[in-house]
């Protein structure tokens, strides 16, 4: 697969910098209004900037790019098999029981090799 690089122009370099600022803008408004404006208006401040910008974004081309590979990592997102909860409880009891028996093979070769120093450095 081959992929071919797309040059940016001017302005859409230009709209990717204003859409930056819209979310840093939001962000900073939050930030400078903590004491004017409830929570729900400043939380709507940065969620206005972050759509602004990523509106503003998406008329580029890679923005529309970016959209479509979200758009097709949610499809495979889609694909994705889950274990049911039986597979899943089964599978925590092996992992416990593993954990469990090899942390008592540590333990028995640490108190081994413990015991063995102390014998031949006493």
């Amino acid at each position: 697969m081959s992929q071919v690089e797309t040059t940016q122009s001017f302005s859409d370099q230009i709209k990717w910098y204003v859409a930056i600022a819209l979310v840093i803008a939001g962000v900073a408004a939050n930030l400078y209004f903590v004491d004017q404006f409830p929570t729900v208006v400043r939380v709507a401040m940065v969620i206005g900037g972050a759509l602004l910008g990523a509106a503003l974004g998406y008329t580029t081309p890679r923005g529309k790019e970016f959209a479509k590979f979200v758009k097709n990592a949610n499809i495979e997102r889609q694909k994705i098999v889950w274990p049911t909860k039986n597979e899943t409880v089964h599978t925590t009891l092996i992992v416990l029981a593993l954990v469990i028996v090899f942390g008592l093979f540590l333990f028995l070769v640490d108190s081994l090799f413990s015991n063995l120093v102390e014998y031949f450095f006493e």
